[in-house]
């Protein structure tokens, strides 16, 4: 419990702290080039080619495979964890109320019919009333959600205030997969009337990751306090399977199903431009939803062989997020601020230093608790 709110806080804190450096950047390198606007890759691509230090320049276009890399990586495997939040909701209504037995990648393939109807849509104009929609349910999800937690609480002297520390990685990782946006919040900036409030005190960036630690604390807390250690890779898993609770599986699962197109073409963007040169021009928009196609099945055949959701979710946080969220930005600032002076007792360089070695042991840890998880539960 007490380990758990204040690392909550914490991870927050460096979230926030690492997209704002990154804003940061990539404001500073559009004023540089005279562009209105760079996304998460042109930002690291561009601070090493136009530094002041030219030492760097030579390592420009291997960030920029390493960046879409993890990229892919990261919202590739979000995009598998939606399969089977979708598929564990499913499964727990269906054992309830059908008495269905069936094992979960069952589940996954049913699942399969509406996310393909939903990921093949290519359109961003179509996809974002399908977000709003999913913003909605989620919304109402989650007051139900609280609601049924609340009742009838444990006192709170019987859960554990610490856990072990090899816990830790795993904590950290699933923490970092939820709350970590870095990835959306330059298009965010970007599309702003005003992108200046974006960074502002208090700035949309400031306000809205309050409002994300807050939900996370609240979240955890009575989730844990109410469950303990029963508590599920979904805490809507753990609700009762009463009318009004399975309405909140539904509404989640239903979120998280209108939510998979936007996060689909983050990892389609990225194929798509290594490989639309193969193409001839009167071929493109065909070759381009067969890959879209082809990805979707992907993220199905990766939710089939790996069902777990809790091992899954701590690895793409450990491994992705933790590289996109921590190490990027501060090596980024790091090259960008080379030669113009590090503050005060060099303070930004040693934070910096700080952010790598967290980001490192953070991805190494969270990999082998992850794995360790993923091979106890399959091959042991």
């Amino acid at each position: 419990m007490l380990v758990g709110l204040i690392g909550t806080i914490i991870v927050g804190v460096l979230c926030a702290h690492c997209t704002y450096v990154m804003v940061k950047c990539s404001q500073k390198m559009c004023k540089t080039l005279n562009k209105p606007f760079l996304g998460y890759t042109e930002t690291v691509e561009t601070a090493f080619l136009y530094c002041a230090n030219k030492r760097f320049t030579k390592y420009a276009g291997f960030m920029k495979k390493s960046v879409e890399g993890f990229m892919f990586f990261t919202y590739y495997g979000v995009n598998t964890v939606y399969i089977l939040l979708v598929a564990s909701s499913l499964e727990n209504v269906m054992e309830s109320h059908l008495n269905w037995n069936y094992d979960i990648r069952v589940y996954v393939l049913i699942t399969a019919i509406p996310i393909f109807l939903v990921g093949i849509v290519r359109n961003m104009k179509f996809l974002v009333p399908f977000s709003a929609l999913a913003n909605i349910l989620l919304g109402v999800g989650l007051c139900l959600t609280l609601y049924y937690m609340c009742q009838d609480l444990p006192p709170l002297s019987s859960r554990p205030l610490t856990a072990p520390i090899s816990k830790l990685p795993l904590f950290f990782s699933t923490v970092l997969f939820g709350m970590e946006g870095i990835g959306t919040m330059l298009p965010i900036e970007n599309s702003m009337k005003s992108p200046k409030h974006f960074l502002g005190c208090p700035g949309v960036l400031t306000i809205a990751m309050s409002i994300v630690v807050t939900l996370f604390m609240l979240i955890g807390c009575i989730g844990y306090l109410k469950f303990g250690d029963d508590a599920l890779g979904s805490i809507t898993l753990n609700l009762p399977d009463d009318w009004m609770a399975e309405t909140v599986k539904g509404l989640v699962a239903l979120a998280i199903l209108f939510s998979y197109g936007l996060q689909l073409t983050a990892s389609v963007d990225v194929v798509w431009k290594r490989i639309q040169h193969r193409f001839r021009p009167e071929n493109e928009e065909r070759a381009y939803y067969s890959t879209r196609a082809l990805m979707i099945l992907g993220t199905v055949i990766l939710a089939i062989a790996v069902p777990t959701l809790a091992p899954v979710i701590s690895l793409i946080g450990a491994v992705g997020f933790s590289m996109c969220g921590f190490f990027y930005p501060a090596v980024v600032e790091s090259v960008i601020y080379w030669d113009s002076g590090w503050g005060r007792w060099n303070w930004m360089l040693w934070k910096n230093i700080a952010l790598v070695l967290v980001s490192i042991v953070a991805a190494v840890s969270g990999t082998i608790t992850s794995i360790s998880d993923i091979i106890d539960q399959y091959f042991m």
